[in-house]
Parts: structure tokens; sequence; C-alpha cells
């Protein structure tokens, strides 16, 4: 030990100098057992010698002092076996107190060339000493971090002679109580571990001796080695990993730590890690380990290659090339001019070829660096395979005035040998788009024997397409198809193709697919509902087609009681449902079952482009008629989680196909959570009552009441329960009602109503004051003339007149109803399907005029106003 860096023995904090030893009961009770000492433990049993008194400034002893509860948390946790050695490790850190040591060197630098440019000498001999304080402070700390304080070797001495005495509980408690006051000792560790080696605890013994070589800056390879063998032969990889990454950072050269470490990751599953280490190793070791360089090179860039991590892969062949160039082989060139192709790399394909295959070429480069190839000339005993690279890189490089030679001598090889060589090259020029010269490799393919696949054929329809010689394409694509149908592009190809020659039938026969053995492909599926959709004459085709091609995300109803759980209001019952039916997106139970089992393609329609399909499914549906398809899709369309952002609309098209389909029941469930969500909304309102006008039971009866004694002032609700009380014949509480809308809007709807009411009340049996409420209901008639005004003649006049005749005054009522087939209005005739009422008028003049014995006038209006 140097004596510049030797701690003086003051700057220990030790109280009144003592010696611990002093201050130990040597009779104290021993644990029943030394496995149960830990940090925590000994801090109850043993003293404290060291004290925050004489620890120097306050700053320094709070930075020391919570830096040591840190370690010895860290410490306890790891006896303990909260954390393994590997975690403790990473969590303690490397190097800290070095870092902390040369983190403090550049302040150094810095001080002293500001004191060299002072002028004054006394400042910079304090400026000096002020920088000679803090180049010793760090230097303080790392070695009382690191070694023992003087009063504590003593300690340490004392365990070690306990220890050979026999003394084990004793020597055992000694450690400790180093360790609580000075934690980052590697001594008493080391001695711990030797104790409990002998007591035969080699779990325990190997705990410690890790903790021991971490805490000793000069553990030597060696160690770490034994270390990650013991751990190793107890099962524990990640611990031996840990300790090979120590050898090796005190011998980064030793080529066996490098390669275990690297198969104890791959046996651990680290792939990556293990790939890195390789990495690494490939870097570091020297061409000495020529074979081993080759093994691991080869290795690395086949993974990476499988891996699609190609730079990475060229990385490794390019660092064997350099190192060991005399092993290399030609299948490695051959396997490093296909990574680098595939790069684009093509001037070091070009270097790689002149250095090691003997190929004579002249190349520059462009302004814009651009490579160009100027000549080249191959030798005359080339493997095949080299020789094809090179055609490829030629053309690659564009460099088309050296393409005849290579293209003459590729036609001498015979195809049903070369076959390959002809599709790499006939590939590369498509890519290039010399669609010609491909074609003079791609014939001598399809016309022979080996090569006749559908590969060959589907570039020959490219090709075809590509010069506009359609037809031709056409029938390449056609035996594609034949010879492979699993090739979806050319489906969809030869299917373009065939609609852009208006020949639709062809191309719904090339997309259909067999839904009972074959795994249906959703683009085609796609393209194929695309296809019927334009087509006329196959609406049904086109709805069975395109529930097939929903069917893959909607919900599976199989029963009324799923359609229930779907238009509940409650959510839970809801997602419940959906979960329940994911494994069954294979079908839908109502009518045909439809079956299918679908592969996944990375060209799936977007979400927008399914909504506008499924929109046309449901207009097809209105249009043919067919409301419990399009009730069945909606329903199923709502648990879909690519329509998860259209539910608004999913559920308005609920409503509606309910409506359609006559279904009030699922219909009155939908429309009444429409209402709950928009209160204030006049055709929400609307639905609702076209909905329960429908209805076969009085379920909205209590909704409606329920629903009025939380909001008493809401129009609607006033008004439809008011209805419903007409209905009951419980007029006195509709009139009520209708007053109380009325009053606050005084429209021709409420007029009519209350005037329809009096009317109701004065045909009583029993009522008092007829006369009364006569008067009263024909007043309110009036004012509901007057309020629909000269537009709503017709129909006012007619309204008019059944209530007279209901009453009994047919002379009133003959009157109103001549009015109204003589009342003429545009807006009527243009309308006159929905809006004309002169047929209805003419019926009941003709019932009056029957009953009265005038059947002359009965049949006159009969034949005037109503011809079948």
């Amino acid at each position: 030990m140097d004596e510049e860096n030797e701690e003086p023995i003051d700057s220990i904090p030790v109280e009144n100098e003592i010696n611990p030893l002093t201050e130990i009961d040597m009779d104290i009770d021993m644990p029943s057992t030394s496995e149960d000492y830990s940090l925590t433990t000994l801090q109850s049993v043993i003293p404290v010698s060291v004290t925050e008194e004489d620890s120097g400034s306050d700053d320094e002893q709070t930075v020391v002092k919570r830096t040591k509860e840190e370690v010895q948390d860290l410490t306890n946790k790891y006896l303990t076996g909260e954390l393994t050695f590997s975690e403790y490790a990473a969590q303690y850190g490397e190097n800290v107190y070095e870092e902390a040591y040369e983190e403090d060197e550049p302040e150094k630098k810095q001080e002293q060339e500001t004191s060299a440019e002072a002028n004054d000498f006394e400042q910079n001999l304090a400026e000096i000493k002020e920088s000679s304080s803090t180049k010793k402070r760090p230097k303080i700390r790392s070695r009382q971090r690191n070694n023992l304080p003087p009063v504590l070797k003593g300690l340490m001495g004392e365990a070690n002679l306990r220890y050979v005495h026999g003394e084990h509980e004793l020597a055992i408690k000694l450690c400790f109580e180093i360790i609580r006051q000075f934690p980052w000792a590697s001594q008493p560790f080391e001695t711990l571990a030797s104790l409990y080696d002998e007591k035969g605890d080699t779990e325990k013994s190997l705990q410690i001796s890790l903790l021991a070589a971490h805490l000793n800056p000069r553990a030597s390879k060696h160690l770490w080695i034994n270390l990650a063998e013991r751990s190793e032969d107890r099962g524990d990889l990640k611990q031996a990993i840990t300790c090979y990454g120590k050898a090796i950072r005190a011998d980064s050269k030793d080529f066996e730590l490098h390669m275990k470490q690297a198969i104890l990751y791959e046996r651990t599953d680290d792939k990556k890690s293990a790939l890195k280490r390789y990495s690494k190793l490939l870097q570091c070791v020297g061409p000495q380990h020529g074979e081993k360089l080759v093994e691991i090179a080869k290795m690395l860039a086949h993974r990476y290659h499988e891996g699609n991590d190609l730079p990475k892969a060229k990385e490794a062949l390019k660092t064997l090339f350099e190192k060991c160039p005399n092993l290399v082989t030609i299948e490695l060139v051959n396997f490093m001019l296909e990574i680098l192709i595939s790069l684009k790399d093509f001037e070091t394909s070009i270097e790689t070829l002149v250095k090691f295959c003997n190929l004579q070429a002249t190349f520059d480069k462009t302004e814009n660096s651009k490579f160009r190839l100027l000549t080249c000339s191959e030798p005359e005993n080339m493997v095949v395979d080299i020789f094809a690279k090179l055609v490829i890189i030629v053309i690659h490089s564009q460099a088309f005035h050296l393409f005849d030679h290579f293209l003459t001598k590729v036609k001498t090889m015979n195809p049903e040998e070369a076959g390959d060589f002809y599709f790499d090259v006939a590939e590369a020029l498509i890519a290039e788009k010399r669609f010609k010269d491909a074609m003079e490799l791609l014939t001598p393919l399809t016309q022979s024997t080996n090569f006749n696949l559908p590969a060959i054929w589907l570039r020959m329809a490219e090709c075809l397409k590509a010069l506009d010689r359609i037809e031709d394409s056409i029938k390449a694509y056609l035996i594609v198809v034949d010879k492979a149908p699993q090739l979806l592009g050319a489906r969809l190809a030869v299917s373009e193709l065939l609609i852009s020659l208006g020949r639709r039938d062809k191309a719904l026969e090339v997309l259909t697919q067999d839904e009972d053995s074959e795994v249906l492909n959703t683009a085609l599926l796609y393209e194929r509902c695309l296809l019927l959709q334009k087509m006329p004459d196959k609406k049904e085709q086109f709805l069975v087609v395109a529930n097939l091609f929903l069917s893959r995300h909607f919900v599976h109803i199989a029963a009324k009681e799923d359609i229930t759980a779907l238009t509940t209001s409650k959510a839970e019952r809801k997602k419940s449902m959906i979960k329940e039916n994911k494994n069954f997106q294979k079908s839908f139970s109502q009518g045909e079952e439809l079956k299918g089992e679908f592969s996944q393609t990375f060209n799936e329609p977007a979400s927008e482009d399914e909504w506008q399909l499924f929109w046309s499914v449901c207009e097809v549906c209105l249009e043919i008629g067919n409301y419990s398809t399009l009730q069945r899709l909606a329903f199923s369309a709502q648990g879909s989680p690519k329509f998860s952002k259209y539910s608004n609309q999913i559920d308005l098209l609920c409503l509606s196909a309910c409506y359609y389909n006559s279904d009030a029941y699922f219909g009155y469930n939908m429309v009444r959570a429409q209402v709950m969500k928009n209160m204030d909304c006049k055709r929400s309102w609307n639905l609702f009552n076209m909905m329960i006008l429908r209805a076969d039971d009085s379920r909205h009866n209590r909704f409606l009441m329920r629903l009025l004694i939380r909001n008493p002032h809401h129009r609607a609700l006033t008004t439809l329960h008011a209805n419903n009380c007409l209905v009951a014949g419980t007029y006195k509480y509709a009139l009520s009602d209708y007053t109380a809308v009325y009053q606050k809007e005084n429209s021709a709807m409420m007029a009519f109503l209350i005037g329809v009411t009096l009317c109701q009340m004065a045909c009583q049996k029993f009522s008092a004051k007829k006369h009364s409420l006569v008067t009263q209901s024909v007043a309110y008639f009036w004012k509901y003339k007057e309020l629909r005004g000269r537009e709503g003649l017709q129909e006012s006049h007619f309204n008019i007149a059944r209530a007279f005749h209901q009453l009994g005054l047919l002379p009133s009522a003959i009157h109103h109803y001549k009015k109204a087939l003589e009342a003429k209005s545009k807006f009527i005739d243009d309308n006159a399907e929905h809006l004309n009422l002169q047929r209805e008028a003419a019926f009941n003049l003709h019932l009056i005029y029957l009953s009265s014995g005038t059947r002359d006038v009965a049949r006159m209006y009969l034949e005037k106003y109503i011809v079948i």
C-alpha cells in the first residue's frame, strides 16, 4: 500500500479510539444456528463502535451514512434470499467508487488551469491546496469503502484467530459486526465463506463467496470462473452468466469465457443476449482461433439472416473475411453475395468477387455516389452459383452494356439442369423492368419438364401483363390458378384482368373458394363481395357471400336470448354475451348455416371499407324486402370489434330493422334506450311512438309513468301518457294532460286531441252535461281547423266530419265531408298517394246516404271517387 494514500488513524470515526473487542461481551447468548445471522440481527446484539460525532463534517457524514445504509440494505436482502446475485450486482452497480473518483478529475484539471492564469501567488496557493484536498477526498472515500480501517482490521484479525481456534460461532459474529460497520469490505465475507464451507453448507458458502468476490476489486479471473462453475453445477445459469461476465472483464481476450457465457445464454433461451456475446467474441478474438471464428461467423450470419437483420449478418461475415481470408470458402462467398445483393451493396459485392473469385473488373462512382460497373471479366472455372450472383449484380448495377455477353452465356446452359439459374436472372430482369429479356429466359422454363412450375408461370404472366398482352397474360394466370389454387395473388390479378375485359362471370368463378374444404382468404372473399355488388342479378348470392365475409368478427346469434342480451341497457351483460360468442365466429345459426375457416392476411380491408360493404348489404336487404336477414345482421354487428366506432349508427339500424320486421318486442328495447339517451330529441320520441303503435303489450305504459314522475314537465312524456289514458278510457286524466300541454304549446294537434277527448266523453252513456261537452268539443275542433291553415283544410274538414258523424249529427257531417271533397291543395296533389283523403270522405258519405235509403247517391259517390 502506498504511504501517500494510507489513511491516518484519526480519520476513522472511532469512539475514544478504544478497540471494539473491549466492548464485546464474550458471554453473550448465541443464536441456535449460525445460519440465523443477518445484519439486522447483529445490530441489536453488538454495540456500534463507529459514532457520528467523530465522522467529520455533517454533509460528508450524511452522504456516507446514506450510502452505508443502502449497501447494508442490499446485502441484507441478498443474504435473506430476497435478491439473487445477478439482481444484487445490477443494483449495487459496477465501479461506483472509481467512477466517483474519475468524475472529480475534470474539476481538478479545471481548477489547476484557473490557478495557472491567476496573478496573485497567495490566491494560487490557496486554490492549489483546495485542489489537493479535492483530489484526496475521493481517494479517502474509495479506500474507506474497499479497505478496512486499522481499528476494524484488528477486529478482523481477531475473527480469523477465533476461526483458527475453532470458535466458529464467535468468528461468524465478529465478521457480521465488521460487515455491519463497514459493508464495502470483502475480507469478512471471505472468512465467512470459508467458515460455512468447513461447516458443510456449500450453498451458503457460495452465496457469500459471490459477495466477497464482488466487493474485491482485485478478484481474479480464476476466482470468478470457479464461482461460475459452482453456480452452473447448482443449476443457477443466470448466476453463472453473471460470474462469467465478471471473469470476462478481468480478461476480455479469453476465447473460452466468451463461448461459455454465450452457451449459457442459449441454455436460458436468451437468444438476443447470446447473439450479442457471439458478436462481441467475433470482434475481440484474434485469427489464431480461425476454425472457431468460421463456425461462429457462419452461425451468426445464418441467425441474423433468418431474423431479417441483414446488416448484422453482413458485419459477421465481413469480420471473418478480414480476420481469416485464407479460411473463406466458396459457400461463404456465395452467402455473403446473397446478403449484399439483398442490401443492394453492389460495390462490396464486386470487391468480394475480385478478392476471392479472381474476377477482373473496373468501376467508379458518379457524382451522387452511385456505383457504376465499367468492365467485368469472369474466370473460366467460376462456379455456377457465383456466376449467377455475378449476372444478377450486373443487372442490378444497370451495366446493360455488359449484359449481352452474360445473357449469351446463360442461354448456352441446359434449362433442365440450370433452371434455378434461369429463374434468378429472370427475376432480376423483372425487377429492373427488362420484361422482354426476362421472357427469353422464362419461355424455355415453361417448356421444360423439371421447371414447369406455378412460380415460373406467375412471372411469365406478370411479364405478359407488363407488355400489354392481356389475353396471353390471362391464360398464364389461369395456368397458375389451376396448378396452385392457394396462390391468392394470381387469383386477384387474373380477376382484375377479366373484369377489365367485361368477363365478370369468369372472374367470379376464379374468386370462388371451397367453403367446406379450403381455408378462406378474406382478401379473395372481399373482392368477390365487391364483384357481386356490381351485378344486379346476383343480389341473393351477394347477401350470402357478404354474410360469410362479415361473420369473421360478428356476434353469433343462436336464439332470442342472445338478442335480448344485446338489446339490454346493462353493459356488463352485453359484454359477457359478446365474450361468450368469441368462440362462435364461424357461422350464423338463423337460416342456412354458413361455415368457413379464415386465414390471417396482411391485406385485409380497412374497417371503413368493411362498414361501407355492410351498409350496402343492409340496403340490398331493404330493397328485396328481406327484413329478417337485415335484423339479424344489424344485431350481429353490435358485437363487432371492427365496428365499435359506429355503435350509434348500428343502434339506429337495429331499431329500423325491428320496425321493418314488425318486431316490436326487441324494437321497444332499442327505442327505449334511445329516448333515455336523447330526452330532448323529437325524432327519438317520434320513433318511440311509431314502435309502441306496433307493440302487443303495455310495457311502455309503466315506463312512461316512471319517467314522467322524474320529469313531470316534459311535453312528449305528458302527451304520450295522455294518449295511453285516452286509449284506456280514463278521459279526465287524458284531458288534464292534453290541456297542460296545450297551455304551453298552442298547437293544432293538441287542440284536435282535446276535441277528440271531449267528443269521447260526450258519447259516454252516463256522462253529464253532454250539450256542454259537445259545444266545447266543436269549439276545439274549430280551433284545430284555424291552426291547421289553408294547406290542412281537407284534413280538418274530414276530421270534423268524422266527429259529427260519431255524435250522430249527420247533416253537419255531410257538409264537412263535401268540404273535404272540394278542398284543393298543390301539396296534396303532389303527394296524393299518401295525403289525399277524398276516397275516405266519399266512402263515409256513401255510408250515411246508404243508411238513409238513398242508394243512388251512395252509388254515385262510390263510382266517382272510389275506383278499383
